[in-house]
């Protein structure tokens, strides 16, 4: 696991020092340097040591040096690529994953990544051709963004890295902020930053002369045609293809730990990784002293069954003194506020290994959250009498209560299919919204950007119009929210503490086989989760099995009533800076004093919003003010 950077243009030792070390958080262990002979070309990185401890550093050539590679991730399956390559007649001097690249490439040229079984963002030069190839993992566990102006590429894993060699920061995108507002995160290829983008996952992008010259797809998910065998059948070979991708995780030449929540997904992951550990597994649960989300009892019994080496956490935030550190983590705003619980239990989780299994896309690949269950029931019963009923419904009071969650499922149904995936799926600020905050000065000219913000979803439910309704939220949620919200939330967590996470839910060939499971197969009535239940009946204790479903939250409503009442009036409220610059002030006291009518969820999710936002210029007006 490491950091990567790169130059093509003015590849000076001291700016690629620069972008290594602002990404030096990323790879504690090594750093490296590499520089064609005219110093036009130069790759960089700082090294996670997981893999062949003593050989593992890169850049990494191939016999005659025309290859050269960097790689962030790991490609799991090294160890069978290594004896492939050995019988083609290549030589390898390392027992690392990252040499296997180079030769791939000499045998393969850009499909090599095709072989790739893993998470990883590479950069691939070689010297006869004179040509750049960039590629991300299919799924988008591993970032990469890249910068292109004045004749200049730069590419880093972090935004931070490009910023550390840029001579100016870049202004800001302001349909980056109204998309941050809609989905709380900004969705790739964008960034907050104005020529700034990111590599989208499963894409391979070709740069020659210092500019980009093609972008293609290499891998999509695909959920048609449609594989048929029985829940029995699919339940088994789920068991199969997890066993593998679990298997091909825990190699690893440090300790490998596992994320343990009260859930069955991090249950049956523990569960089956304690079987192949040479050790006693290690394991590590997050609870908050509230105890509506604290599932410390939990997976207290999975670790107990099997035995684990056990650690419990109990989160009692200091916000006033580590919410900057982990907002300006992120390098641009992110608002899952999930990202708090997450970033403590990886810092925790770094003092007893480096290596880390987790549940990460079990919901999004099994349907594991309720929307899906109210997709399927959307499909079989006509829009127009919901409409009625949603005017007739009052707010919810509550925060999870069944009658929330009604309020919500009906509020849905009353929409078009794009309006109700958003109202389903993150709900904080809509088109309408969006508009209604800016200016006044502004906002007829900035009326555009809302209504822009629903485009990755459309998109992507017209790309899956052929599919069933909960194939189509499923296949949406994995394009957008994974990547763009879960994903990051853990490489930015994880890597802020040199910590290197795992995903055996990810595994692109278990993605493969289960997106062509059909929907009844995926659902079951109102059961979410259908196959992994089943499976987890042979694996984790029954009061996991039917617990209620939690997600990785925090006491959001609470904390900004009590906890963060007066941060969020200076912040949000601020007469100087971003929010101040952009918002509307009348809008702004709305939310903050709670004057909107909305149902407390809602109400918690838009100013944590604005707050993050406010925080996140401050972290930017202070780096600038060091002179970063």
């Amino acid at each position: 696991m490491c950091g990567i950077a790169g130059i093509w243009g003015d590849a000076s030792v001291e700016r690629l020092a620069a972008m290594a070390d602002a990404l030096r958080h990323r790879g504690p262990d090594d750093d490296g340097t590499w520089r064609s002979d005219d110093g036009r070309l130069g790759l960089t990185y700082r090294r996670l040591a997981v893999i062949d401890l003593e050989g593992g550093r890169q850049p990494i050539a191939n016999e005659d040096g025309r290859v050269v590679a960097v790689c962030n991730g790991e490609i799991y399956n090294y160890r069978e690529l290594r004896q492939e390559l050995f019988s083609r007649g290549h030589r390898l001097t390392t027992h690392g994953d990252t040499e296997v690249i180079v030769h791939l490439y000499e045998e393969h040229g850009d499909s090599f990544v095709d072989k790739l079984r893993g998470m990883f963002a590479i950069a691939v030069w070689d010297d006869r051709e004179r040509r750049l190839v960039l590629v991300r993992d299919r799924v988008g566990k591993k970032p990469l963004y890249f910068s292109e102006s004045n004749g200049e590429f730069l590419f880093a894993s972090e935004i931070k890295g490009l910023l550390a060699a840029l001579p100016a920061v870049p202004a800001l995108d302001e349909q980056a902020i109204a998309d941050y507002l809609h989905w709380h995160v900004v969705p790739a290829p964008g960034t907050i930053y104005q020529g700034i983008r990111s590599l989208r996952p499963g894409e391979r992008m070709v740069v020659q002369d210092g500019r980009v010259v093609h972008v293609e797809r290499y891998w999509q998910q695909r959920m048609l045609p449609k594989t048929h065998m029985s829940r029995r059948e699919a339940v088994e070979r789920v068991d199969d293809m997890l066993h593998e991708s679990i298997r091909l995780r825990m190699r690893s030449d440090v300790p490998v730990g596992c994320f343990l929540s009260g859930g069955i997904d991090s249950g049956i992951i523990t569960a089956i990784a304690s079987g192949m550990a040479s050790e006693k597994l290690i394991t590590i649960t997050v609870g908050f002293e509230d105890g509506a989300f604290d599932e410390r009892p939990l997976a207290r019994l999975v670790a107990e069954q099997y035995g684990t080496d056990h650690h419990e956490l109990v989160v009692r935030p200091d916000l006033s003194a580590d919410l900057p550190k982990i907002i300006a983590a992120y390098d641009q705003p992110f608002g899952d506020s999930s990202a708090i619980p997450t970033y403590y239990v990886a810092r925790a989780t770094r003092e007893l290994v480096t290596v880390v299994l987790t549940g990460d896309g079990a919901d999004e690949l099994f349907a594991g959250y309720r929307r899906y269950v109210a997709a399927r029931i959307s499909g079989h019963l006509p829009a127009g009498p919901w409409r009625a009923l949603h005017r007739a419904m009052p707010s919810p009071r509550g925060y999870r209560s069944p009658y929330a969650f009604m309020h919500r499922l009906v509020r849905g149904m009353s929409l078009p299919p794009t309006e109700r995936y958003i109202a389903w799926s993150v709900d904080a600020f809509g088109a309408d919204d969006i508009s209604a905050m800016w200016r006044a000065d502004t906002r007829d000219a900035k009326a555009s950007l809302g209504e822009r913000c629903d485009r990755f979803a459309r998109v992507s439910l017209d790309d899956l119009r052929d599919c069933e309704l909960v194939d189509q939220m499923l296949g949406t949620d994995f394009a957008t929210i994974l990547p763009n919200d879960l994903l990051v939330k853990m490489d930015i967590a994880t890597m802020a503490h040199g910590l290197e996470a795992r995903s055996p839910f990810l595994d692109h060939k278990l993605v493969e086989a289960v997106s062509l499971l059909p929907d009844d197969i995926k659902l079951e009535g109102l059961t979410t989760k259908p196959l992994l239940r089943a499976l987890s009946a042979r694996y984790v204790p029954k009061p996991i099995r039917t617990a209620p479903k939690r997600g990785f939250e925090v006491p959001l409503v609470r904390w900004l009533r009590h906890d963060l009442k007066d941060l969020c009036e200076d912040v949000v409220l601020s007469r100087g800076g971003l929010l101040a610059d952009l918002f509307d002030r009348r809008a702004l006291e709305r939310i903050v004093r709670e004057q909107d009518g909305l149902d407390p969820a809602r109400w918690a999710r838009r100013l944590w919003l604005l707050l993050t936002l406010g925080l996140w210029d401050a972290c930017v007006s202070a780096d600038r003010t060091r002179g970063r």
